[in-house]
């Protein structure tokens, strides 16, 4: 009688489980609806505010609403931020505070503070600042660990990220430090990239 007890705990148990875990997909499924392929990356990984002083999140570690092109799909108000020391697309699942990365060999492109971020195989993305026939303006994010940041005798990593433009001109690319540069390397084109500076500074 008691193993046959013990048999039944085990046989519900059992069902129970796959049971809570295909109803919890479910509810996950139709709260992602069609976007359900998108946050099928792995979790994110963080930073540790007792380790670090800073996060390499592009502009702001918070999540803001932007579009993803995904396998030709296009996903829109979605929550994204970029991480530019692991070169990862971060994304928020509706409902849910668990981050995951998307995986960059299916995104097209995607678009956040109105700067679209296109694939590369060496940098992770590259942002596309200003793109015309005539003229392109591009941005590479190159963000490393830095030196130690010392708060109240307590020492912590920080990262320190610069930016590397690369103008192209007519088909020809030149690799520029600074923007404030440009007018001074290329005269001929002084209105329109002062232009192109008032819309990316």
């Amino acid at each position: 009688m008691k193993h046959t007890f013990l048999y039944l705990i085990i046989v519900l148990f059992s069902f129970s489980v796959p049971c809570k875990a295909q109803q919890a997909f479910e509810e996950f499924r139709a709260d992602a609806g069609d976007y359900s392929i998108i946050y099928s990356g792995q979790v994110a990984k963080t930073y540790s505010k007792h380790k670090y002083a800073n996060t390499p999140y592009w502009e702001t570690e918070e999540y803001r609403i932007g579009t993803l092109s995904f396998e030709g799909r296009i996903y829109n108000d979605v929550l994204l931020r970029y991480d530019s020391f692991r070169k990862d697309l971060n994304i928020i699942p509706p409902h849910n505070k668990i981050s995951i990365a998307v995986d960059s060999r299916k995104v097209d492109y995607f678009i956040l503070n109105e700067v679209r971020f296109v694939p590369d195989d060496k940098e992770g993305y590259i942002l596309v600042l200003h793109d015309s026939p005539f003229l392109k303006l591009t941005s590479q994010l190159k963000c490393n660990e830095g030196p130690y940041d010392v708060k109240d005798n307590v020492s912590f990593l920080t990262f320190k990220t610069q930016e590397q433009y690369t103008l192209t001109i007519d088909g020809i690319s030149y690799d520029v430090k600074k923007r404030k540069s440009f007018v001074k390397h290329f005269p001929a084109y002084k209105k329109q990239l002062k232009s192109m500076q008032r819309k990316t500074i």
